[in-house]
């Protein structure tokens, strides 16, 4: 879609909207629940709230959360945010195990996560497969329980000026219960209209008092889901006289045991002096499958598998969280916050699968094969301090806040046992394992005014110095003008960063793996290696250097009713020297071969690919959002929200090949067709479209969601005759609510209308196997029944 067409239809839902609200004119307007929140995200003043902030942001709130009927942070978001969206890929690697978001269309991890306005670390798994986020190792949300979270702010605007790396995209802040008092437990269970994917979560929150002075708040979450599958049939020439016209593959869901705690507390010896503290703890046992090994396939031992096999993979899934820190006011206002925190994420690679070359060689095979083991840890420090003054020379006070920050960071590698390294189709060997670290000091400062009664301006600054690559600088200027109470105009201007992480510095894989490399999908051995690998360099490959980005956003905030808000807020970004996986480059040739060989290189693999800078993106888009309460005279209340939002990715640069590989005679470019024109361009839909409805009458609740995914392209390395258009697709998701005294009783259904992707083209669908494409926003999983019980003490 241009943006001339966006434009022609962007009216039709300013006319929804305006709809939307009609109905409420001749009754009594009531305020929307979430504007008058104090926020945190992307000020440090005390007194900003939703309506009036300087940069576009959503409050949402845990009834919103549970509204959606979601066992996963990540799925609920993406339901309630319009510019946030949830890819849920399959047997990719394990990207269906940690799933990301992506907002603005952006990488996932593009965007920075805080808790409670504390840096999150990055997850241990890279997103290796050819899907949405393909490259990243975004922080793993789904490590929070819902039932811990008080609000979440989501703030759609750059922000590295004020919180460093990461934050390009926009932040998701995190915040959680704290109360001494109260509490609620809930019971749930659902599934899926096809009969499989059960779906059991038990979780509880509740509050004890420290005195008077303090308060302590324990969360719980518990899940039991099993997997789903929507596989196609095996129509391929290596299942005839097998399992041809047979349904072999698993793709769906993983099945999922997890379990999550989350504390909080603290405890104010004077004004002067607060202690509190944060821990989150999860643990996840997956289950999902790889690739089918075929009879004739090389990973296959027909003696043991006559029929061919499918290898199940068993990652387990760690992730802690550890924060303490000491906070107060000293003398005449100023407010300090000294903290350090903890976080850790491993990512444990398992299977029950076979190794042939093993088998060849010894006359057996392990059917257990413990794999390669991945782990993050960040630790961080802080000291915040903010004052407000009153200068003679300024209408109104100046929120003034500075402060400096240490960032550690750590990634380790532990290989797997002897039969997992075993052969050509082993995974990593002992020589890609490592322990590596870096450090990072920064510092900042935060200016807030309103210059005069209506106009509002912000400026942060920040300096940081990482061991690894130096120094960057970034900042912001926001302002806000309300030409009226009810009508405004905010924007803001600014540059950002992204450092390399350290998985993406030094993570190794060789797996089996479907690639397009240039004539269809096809299972290959394929190498993930470092930067300063020896294939890797001998191949092109350079060090990293952090992604650097200039955004504007440009908005409108308008109160047309009493009780109705509506935004519209316009921003461009610009990214440069963006890091991506190059291609997959085939290294079976012969002249690749022996050049390797030569250099000391034994390729037991028949592709090779590894991190570069080697584009330049653009991304513009328009988000807006409409919310409206309104009372009936019988007391019913209606709620609506309505979000719409447009994004456009383009690659606008992409750096010449390596001189190495034209020698070579190696015909691939250095990012591959389908990530130039796809992945960082149109496989994103470029609109999303949400529409909600809480109708509360006495007891009663119901709630209406309706969703629309735009449509999207997938292209493939295969040439043009092979890329294939998505339609787009509607949802509706359908629930209601009975309150009895303490009680809440719920059920509901998610996809109603049975909504499922279009399906592939028969050459793109691995021989019938994969019938819906592996970057559709829609799960193909169909429609989803539960219901769910919750009791509530005060």
């Amino acid at each position: 879609m241009s943006y001339r067409s966006m434009r022609r239809r962007a009216p039709l839902f300013i006319a929804v909207s305006l709809a939307l609200a009609g109905t409420a004119q001749a009754q009594d307007a009531a305020k929307a629940s979430n504007l008058d929140t104090v926020i945190v995200t992307g000020t440090r003043s005390t007194e900003r709230t939703v309506s009036s902030s300087l940069q576009p942001i959503d409050v949402i709130t845990p009834q919103q959360l549970q509204q959606t009927g979601a066992t996963q942070l990540t799925a609920a978001l993406a339901r309630l945010v319009p510019s946030l969206n949830f890819p849920q890929p399959t047997t990719i690697s394990g990207a269906e195990v940690a799933r990301p978001v992506t907002l603005r269309g952006l990488s996932p991890d593009q965007v920075l996560v805080l808790i409670d306005g504390k840096r999150q670390h990055a997850g241990a798994f890279l997103n290796l497969g050819g899907a949405i986020g393909r490259g990243s190792n975004p922080v793993d949300l789904n490590a929070i329980p819902i039932a811990a979270i008080e609000r979440i702010e989501v703030l759609r605007d750059g922000q590295s000026a004020r919180y460093g790396s990461d934050a390009i995209g926009g932040v998701i802040n995190v915040i959680l219960k704290k109360g001494g008092e109260g509490g609620q437990v809930t019971a749930k269970f659902g599934g899926y209209d096809a009969g499989d994917g059960l779906q059991r979560q038990l979780s509880a929150d509740t509050g004890f008092k420290l005195g008077d002075k303090g308060s302590i708040h324990v969360a719980i979450d518990t899940q039991n889901n099993d997997g789903t599958n929507r596989a196609g049939r095996d129509y391929g020439s290596s299942a005839v006289g097998t399992t041809y016209g047979k349904k072999v593959y698993w793709l769906g869901d993983p099945a999922v045991q997890s379990n999550k705690v989350s504390l909080t507390g603290q405890y104010e010896f004077s004004k002067a002096a607060e202690v509190y503290f944060t821990a989150i703890y999860r643990r996840d046992r997956d289950e999902t499958a790889s690739l089918y090994r075929h009879r004739g396939d090389s990973t296959n031992v027909p003696a043991i598998y006559p029929q061919g096999y499918l290898p199940i993979s068993i990652p387990i899934v760690s992730d802690t969280t550890l924060t303490a820190g000491l906070r107060g006011e000293l003398g005449d206002g100023w407010h300090y916050d000294v903290s350090a925190t903890h976080g850790s994420n491993e990512y444990d690679q398992r299977s029950h699968s076979i190794n042939a070359d093993w088998y060849k060689a010894y006359g057996y095979t392990p059917f257990f094969i413990q794999g390669a083991d991945y782990k993050t840890q960040q630790q961080t420090g802080n000291v915040d301090i903010s004052k407000e003054f009153t200068p003679s020379w300024l209408p109104n006070s100046v929120s003034v806040s500075f402060g400096l920050e240490y960032l550690r960071q750590a990634y380790k590698v532990t290989p797997g046992d002897a039969v997992s390294q075993y052969g050509a189709n082993g995974g990593i060997t002992g020589d890609l394992q490592g322990n590596w670290q870096r450090h990072d000091v920064s510092e900042y400062i935060d200016l807030e005014t309103n210059l005069t009664d209506r106009f509002a301006v912000s400026l942060a600054g920040r300096h940081e110095h990482y061991s690894d690559f130096g120094g960057t600088t970034s900042g912001s200027l926001s302002g806000r003008f309300d030409f009226t109470p009810r009508f405004a105009v905010r924007g803001s201007v600014g540059t950002g960063f992204r450092a390399p992480t350290l998985v993406q510095q030094h993570y190794a894989d060789i797996s089996s793996q479907l690639q397009d490399l240039g004539q269809g999908q096809v299972l290959v051995q394929s190498g993930t290696f470092p930067v300063d690998a020896a294939a890797a360099s001998l191949l092109g490959a350079e060090k990293l250097k952090p992604e650097k980005s200039r955004s504007a956003t440009l908005g409108l905030v308008a109160e047309p009713l009493t009780g109705w808000n509506v935004s519209v807020d316009v921003y461009w970004i610009k990214i440069t020297n963006r890091i991506n996986l190059s291609s997959n480059i085939p290294v079976n040739t012969p002249a690749v071969n022996a050049y390797l060989a030569a250099n000391g290189v034994d390729a037991n693999y028949q592709s090779i690919r590894y991190f570069t800078n080697a584009v330049d993106t653009r991304t513009r888009g328009i988000d807006f959002v409409s919310q409206y309460g309104f009372d009936f005279a019988n007391g019913d209340r209606l709620n609506t929200t309505l979000g719409w939002a447009y994004n456009e990715n383009e690659v606008t640069k992409v750096k010449p090949n390596p001189a190495i590989l034209d020698e070579l005679g190696v015909a691939v470019q250095r990012v591959e067709r389908r990530e130039r024109l796809g992945l960082l361009g149109d496989t994103n839909p470029r609109t999303k479209l949400d529409v909600g409805f809480d109708y509360l009458h006495g007891r009663w609740g119901g709630h209406a969601n309706v969703q629309r995914y735009g449509s999207y392209t997938v292209y493939s390395n295969s040439g043009a005759a092979l890329d294939q258009n998505f339609d787009h697709r509607w949802t509706l998701d359908l629930s209601a609510d009975y309150t009895l005294d303490s009680w809440t009783f719920t059920a509901g259904a998610d996809n109603v209308t049975n909504a499922r992707p279009e399906q592939v083209k028969y050459a793109n669908s691995t021989n019938g196997n994969f019938k819906y494409s592996l970057f559709s926003p829609l799960s193909w999983n169909g429609r989803y029944y539960y219901a769910s019980v919750t009791y509530r003490w005060k």
